[in-house]
């Protein structure tokens, strides 16, 4: 279990960071294009977004059941 518990929030942490950079790829596209040198253009930042959202929902919900699940 505690390693499930590992993997769920290094999980979340990583989601969390593609989708405030992805979040930022809409919004500010200009300045995500010139700091990942092209890579991460408006199109791709608003795919990526979009189809981390469900994931992200899951991985959080396993998060908040993993943490306020009692130790037996």
């Amino acid at each position: 279990m505690k390693i499930l518990k590992k993997i769920i929030h290094w999980l979340l942490l990583i989601a969390s960071i593609i989708l405030i950079i992805s979040g930022f790829g809409i919004t500010k596209f200009q300045t995500i294009e010139k700091i990942t040198f092209g890579w991460l253009n408006k199109s791709l930042a608003f795919q990526l977004h979009s189809w981390l959202a469900i994931p992200f929902i899951i991985i959080l919900i396993l998060h908040i059941f993993l943490v306020n699940h009692r130790k037996e």
